[in-house]
């Protein structure tokens, strides 16, 4: 077996705590979810789809019998994903629900690396209706304005300890859960396939909170 070091060492550990917190939260059990990183997990998650083929093989060939992977253009390994189990009479299928790239050592992230992940974020919110997209910056004490300035696709940053604090995990678990129920609540109304079933909104906000270091 392939001994994990660096990043890879890193972003699973993160995902087994989180996994341990959140099967813990009475308030979370009653979703059916699974997470998953990299590390584990060889599934790949599309981020681009070609109309172009979709169209070709159904009308060169009548196609039915069809995946939305054999119209992908592009296609990534998710750091730490966390997905819903949608359940049917007749089977299931797992929604995305927040994907989280990790950085290691994130202080020296450059710009360059920070808008290639931004537009990562950018192509997997547009597929995915409500998707949430976060990014976790290891072994950093705070997070650079670059960062800041080129992640404006991110909807939560967070600096973290090589070996975070139980005041870090706790912080990264409610982000997760709020999240999480965010993106179910956003897929409401942007897939609502009727006029009579539509979720309607009055108000929406995007919030923005800080922690500063001297705190």
């Amino acid at each position: 077996m392939e001994e994990l070091k660096g990043e890879r060492k890193w972003t699973r550990n993160i995902k087994n705590v989180l996994e341990q917190d959140l099967k813990k939260d009475d308030d979370f059990k009653k979703y059916n979810y699974r997470i998953t990183c990299d590390t584990e997990n060889n599934e790949r998650i599309t981020a681009v789809i070609s109309l172009n083929k979709y169209l070709k093989a159904f009308n060169d060939n009548n196609k039915t019998d069809v995946s939305v992977k054999d119209f992908a253009n592009n296609q990534f390994h998710p750091d730490i994903l966390i997905e819903e189990e949608i359940r049917t009479k007749d089977s299931s299928y797992f929604i995305p629900r927040v994907m989280i790239e990790c950085k290691y050592n994130g202080s020296s992230a450059t710009p360059h690396e920070i808008l290639a992940y931004n537009y990562k974020a950018d192509l997997h919110k547009k597929l995915y209706s409500g998707l949430r997209y976060g990014l976790l910056i290891a072994n950093a004490s705070y997070i650079q304005k670059t960062t800041i300035k080129f992640g404006n696709n991110f909807d939560f940053i967070l600096a973290l300890e090589e070996k975070p604090t139980d005041d870090e995990i706790n912080k990264l678990v409610s982000i997760i859960k709020y999240n999480f129920k965010c993106s179910k609540e956003l897929e409401n109304i942007l897939d609502s396939s009727s006029k009579k079933n539509n979720t309607l909104c009055v108000s929406i906000e995007n919030r923005l909170t800080f922690k500063n270091v001297e705190e």
